[in-house]
């Protein structure tokens, strides 16, 4: 485990995954996230908890991807599709270490060509960063010798008032439009505004307990140069949350099937069906299957990079 420190955040960080595996602010003193500092619990209960997703982040349909030309197929891990690519995304893979300071540190992961059944020899990096001003920065990158797919996307879970649910936070998402999806929680290819509808977070609420949230909110059409307001989230507690993003999408998830678990948690906590909430900076969903969304390639010898930021107060 890796302790990364600022004046006013603390941040633990697992190789395995990647995992953000706690994060505290001067102001709370428990973890706003929800983790353990336990590794092997990253490879059950805790899958996905804070890691880093990828090389493709979500669903895509069937499990198959045309690059450049060529059909690839992924694993099938749920029903027929494949989620987070399969089991040896790098979610279930451990980084090395490059680079490491008293506030940063940097990890890096090589998979070779096929590996999640995509084309490449692929290199990735993801550096976090802890400010004084409470900010935690994260920077991915990923390059590979070869046309791929390439859609990282971060998983933390967050609950801001050390609740056993997150009935009290408000949500806002600076998205004017979302991806409904089907009974595989898939995108139906629709694009639909969310004036008028339950995915209407223009303005803070609750996120409502009937809604099973799992949905892409599209932030816009491209990637963008330098970070721009995703989302607020705000406890009954006061501590607020800013998520800023270069992607295009954010994937909010409601937490609605986090299991109890049996680890010891971070504050001695207990989890269950919306624990916490995860919102997910990323490409849109199934996007080489849908060809008016935003595209996730990557050519060769080019450079994948997305930033984002986590700013708390």
């Amino acid at each position: 485990m890796i302790e990364i420190v600022s004046k006013s955040l603390k941040a633990h960080i697992i190789p395995y995954g990647a995992t953000l595996a706690g994060l505290w602010h001067r102001d709370a003193p428990y973890s706003l996230v929800l983790g353990s500092t336990d590794a092997a619990a990253y490879k059950g209960a805790l899958e996905y908890f804070g890691a880093i997703i990828g090389p493709v982040a979500n669903r895509v349909a069937r499990a198959e991807i045309n690059v450049s030309g060529t059909h690839w197929e992924m694993e099938r891990n749920e029903g027929a599709n494949c989620l987070h690519s399969g089991s040896d995304g790098t979610h279930g893979r451990e980084w090395r270490i490059s680079k490491r300071s008293a506030d940063s540190v940097t990890l890096k992961l090589d998979l070779k060509h096929g590996t999640s059944g995509l084309p490449g020899n692929r290199i990735l990096t993801a550096r976090y960063q802890v400010t004084d001003n409470g900010t935690l920065h994260l920077y991915l990158e990923a390059q590979s010798d070869a046309d791929t797919v390439m859609n990282m996307a971060h998983h933390p879970y967050w609950n801001l008032d050390a609740q056993p649910t997150i009935r009290k936070h408000k949500l806002s998402v600076q998205a004017q439009h979302y991806l409904p999806v089907d009974a595989q929680l898939l995108p139906t290819g629709q694009v639909k505004p969310v004036v008028g509808t339950e995915y209407d977070f223009l303005s803070p609420r609750p996120v409502p307990k009937h809604l099973a949230l799992d949905n892409n909110f599209c932030l816009s059409d491209n990637r963008r140069r330098a970070p721009e307001l995703a989302a607020i989230l705000t406890g009954s507690s006061g501590m607020t949350l800013r998520i800023e993003t270069t992607e295009p999408g954010l994937q909010v998830y409601s937490g609605s099937g986090i299991s109890p678990c049996s680890w010891p948690l971070n504050d001695d906590r207990t989890i269950g069906p919306r624990a916490g909430i995860a919102l997910e900076p990323q490409g849109w969903p199934d996007a080489p299957n849908q060809p008016h969304f935003p595209q996730i390639w990557l050519n060769a010898k080019e450079m994948y990079f997305q930033e984002t930021s986590y700013c708390l107060s």
